[in-house]
């Protein structure tokens, strides 16, 4: 019986790294632009209505207990993640060669 380890493959393993990070980062942006295209249907599809209800909506945050904000604060966080776990389901086949082998064996 011999003792023989293989060695790691630093290469592969940086290149599945840098491809789960751009497969995060992808996700990550689609999730905040669905986010943000959300404060823009508030907003009437208008620049100019929507950072008025931005700002109504920053006068109201600061105005509020540290409660409300908390409140509001799981809000966003809870729709920033349902839109990244969205997003992340229908990118779910890019995932899965992210990690896969590579084809330059």
């Amino acid at each position: 019986m011999s003792g023989q380890r293989h060695p790691l493959d630093w290469g592969a393993i940086a290149a599945a790294a840098l491809r789960l990070s751009g497969w995060l980062a992808v996700n990550t942006l689609a999730a905040a632009g669905i986010v943000a295209l959300v404060f823009f249907a508030i907003g009437s599809f208008s620049l100019p209505l929507t950072m008025a209800q931005l700002a109504n909506l920053a006068d109201r945050y600061v105005a509020a207990s540290s409660a409300r904000q908390g409140q509001f604060n799981h809000i966003i966080a809870y729709a920033f993640a349902l839109a990244f776990v969205a997003v992340a389901f229908f990118r779910r086949a890019s995932f899965t060669r992210a990690l896969g082998v590579s084809d330059h064996e």
